[in-house]
Formats: C-alpha cells, sequence, structure tokens
C-alpha cells in the first residue's frame, strides 16, 4: 500500500469525488457508488495501491455489501486487503466488510476466521477514541448480521399483509416497545441466537479484558429484549432505503403525516415488501418491525434507522 503525497492539482479533482462517493454510500446507491469509485481509480493510473484509492473502493464495495450484491463486493475485498498493509485500519476495514460478506453468504467458518482476525489485531489502530468507535461498531454489526444469516430463507413463504397488519395493530394498542423487543427476540430462529452465541465464544473474547467489560455479559446478551434490539437495527438497516429515500411513495406520505399511510396499508406492504425481498417469513417479525417503526414520525425514524457503516469518515467521532 502506497502512502506517497498526492499533488494539489490532484487533491482538486479527488476531494469532491471522495465527497460524492460518501454520499452515494449513505444513500445505500452501489451503482453511483461504484461509479464514483471508478473515476476515483481514474486519477491514479500510476499508482493503484495508494491508500486514498483502496479506501474509496473500501466505501463502494461497503455499498454493494448493504446492497446485497455480494459476488462483486467479495471479489474486490479480497483484492483491497491483498495491497493494504497488515497493520492498518484500512486492512482491518477490509476484513470487517468481508467478514459481513461471508455472514450474509452463510459462509460461517470463514467469517468466524476474519472477525477473530480483526479482534486480535484491532490494537492497530493507537487511539483510543477510533479504536473504541471501530470495536463498537464492528461488533453490533456483526451480531446483526449473525442474526440476519439466519433469519434469511429461515421461512421464505410470502408473508401475508392482512396478518402482519393485524398483529402489527395489536402490538401497537396493547404493549410498550420493551415487550415489543421481547417479542421480536422470542420469534428470532434458535439457529441465530447459536450462531450469534458462537461468534461470540470464538471471536469476541478474543478482545482484551479491559474492553470486554464494555460488552453486555452473556446471560444479558441473551435476553430476548437485547435478541430483538439488535434484530430491530438489522431490520432498519435492510428497511431504511424502503423508508427513508426522499422519493419513495413512502416516504412522501409519512413525511407529511397522510393519514392513508398508515390507514390504507402502505406501511404494512413497505414492511413486507422488504422481509419477502430477504426471503424472511417470521410473520411476529414483520409486525413488530410496522409496530415500532409507526410509532416515530418519518425525521425520527430515519435518523435512528441511518446504517452506520464499518468505513467512518476520518471526521467522524460518534460512536
Amino acid at each position: 500500500m502506497s502512502t506517497i503525497k498526492l499533488s494539489e492539482d490532484l487533491l482538486e479533482k479527488l476531494r469532491p469525488l471522495e465527497n460524492a462517493l460518501q454520499k452515494a454510500v449513505a444513500q445505500q446507491d452501489s451503482d453511483r457508488a461504484t461509479e464514483l469509485a471508478g473515476c476515483i481509480q481514474d486519477l491514479f493510473n500510476g499508482n493503484r495501491n495508494h491508500h486514498r484509492l483502496l479506501r474509496a473502493k473500501l466505501w463502494a464495495y461497503e455499498a454493494c455489501v448493504n446492497d446485497n450484491r455480494l459476488t462483486f463486493a467479495e471479489s474486490g475485498l479480497i483484492g483491497v486487503r491483498k495491497k493494504a498493509n497488515l497493520n492498518t485500519r484500512l486492512y482491518l476495514e477490509a476484513s470487517g466488510l468481508l467478514a459481513v460478506t461471508y455472514l450474509r453468504q452463510k459462509k460461517i467458518d470463514d467469517a468466524k476466521k476474519l472477525i477473530r482476525d480483526v479482534i486480535r489485531n484491532v490494537n492497530n489502530i493507537t487511539s483510543d477514541i477510533t479504536r473504541n468507535q471501530f470495536q463498537k461498531r464492528f461488533i453490533e454489526r456483526i451480531e446483526e448480521e449473525c442474526i440476519f444469516a439466519e433469519l434469511v430463507g429461515f421461512d421464505d413463504s410470502p408473508l401475508n399483509e392482512k396478518e402482519v397488519e393485524e398483529k402489527a395493530i395489536f402490538l401497537i394498542q396493547r404493549h410498550n416497545d420493551e415487550e415489543i423487543y421481547q417479542f421480536i427476540g422470542k420469534s428470532v430462529p434458535l439457529v441465530g441466537i447459536r450462531l450469534l452465541t458462537d461468534v461470540r465464544n470464538y471471536s469476541i473474547k478474543q478482545l482484551p479484558a479491559s474492553d470486554r467489560k464494555l460488552l453486555p455479559s452473556p446471560e444479558k446478551a441473551q435476553d430476548p429484549v437485547n435478541i430483538g434490539r439488535t434484530t430491530f437495527a438489522l431490520l432498519r438497516r435492510i428497511a431504511w432505503k424502503t423508508f427513508c429515500k426522499t422519493d419513495s411513495p413512502i416516504y412522501k406520505l409519512w413525511s407529511k403525516k397522510v393519514p392513508k399511510v398508515f390507514n390504507d396499508g402502505y406501511f404494512v406492504a413497505a414492511v413486507v415488501t422488504t422481509m419477502n425481498d430477504y426471503r424472511i417469513g417470521v410473520p411476529m417479525i414483520a409486525s413488530g418491525l410496522a409496530a415500532l417503526a409507526m410509532k416515530y414520525t418519518a425525521e425520527e425514524f430515519c435518523r435512528i434507522a441511518k446504517p452506520k457503516g464499518i468505513m467512518i469518515d476520518r471526521k467522524d467521532r460518534s460512536l
């Protein structure tokens, strides 16, 4: 990996492309992200190993992972890992994204080895703030993806909108948020919880003792409410594009508080479409997502649901 200083002329061309690339990733627009990464690559014809180019590729591959373009992302991430220096944050980020890609493809053993490698080498990030930030996001993402890996295809029967809507209304009328999280958690297939526990035992326990104190105890981590929260977090991630793209029909109605977004079944239809796209056929999980989301305004939901990536802007200090 090269760290050669770039000319001011090249930087003037590079910076706006990098900014546009990060915006495309934030909008989950993988086509635009890969197009911009290609434009950035054209600036580095004589230096294809430069860290700025590798970082741009990682941003684009993260967008592809989020868009489930897994074969393309896997090939690209393997290429970046070969070019990045082993002791760099860039290498850790590429490894983390590749682990997510493997989990989504149910290549569990490959994923576990990479997760363990990332955890063991997280101290290569010397800044305490940056290390804790990366560590927290990485572990949260891996836990979400463990559940996701076993949810996809567990019951791929198409969901019934009427059934989902009736259960969502029942949850809203009779239960608080904690109880809804518990219902979701208890609906997660046991194989998902087993995978989550397996990955924790194999990988996450490699953290230094001081850092492990920041994690919940195994008993608390397996509590249905916590499993429900983790599941809701991953559902928000995959539903964000449907619910929060400013040009989507549901967002236009929801943001203007048009009653028919709820009354005419738009909301539940969007949830069911998202779940069916990922072959997740568990009605209570769909109803729980719909019930919790409907308690928010569009602005509130889209703010909390905005996916946080493993790739983190160097200026971003939020956890």
